[in-house]
């Protein structure tokens, strides 16, 4: 069960709930981004804001507010 953490977002510009990755779709998403950067990049490692009132979906992760340049964020579910 993923768990939800509040960091910074570098998107939102203030602290929000963030959530590590829901299902097999968003780990690949993560992965696919990570691996670019980083080979065999652990994917848990990687979080995406949660803000409800606005739909951020920014990708971070626990040490790094801006690990992407530029920022990526999750893409809709298909």
């Amino acid at each position: 069960m993923p768990r939800e953490m509040t960091y910074p977002c570098y998107t939102c510009g203030s602290y929000q709930p963030h959530r590590q990755p829901r299902d097999d779709r968003e780990r690949d998403i993560i992965r696919k981004l990570a691996n670019l950067q980083k080979p065999n990049a652990y994917v848990d490692d990687y979080w995406i804001c949660g803000r409800t009132d606005f739909d951020c979906r920014n990708i971070r992760t626990a040490l790094r507010v801006k690990p992407f340049d530029p920022p990526q964020k999750m893409p809709d579910p298909e």
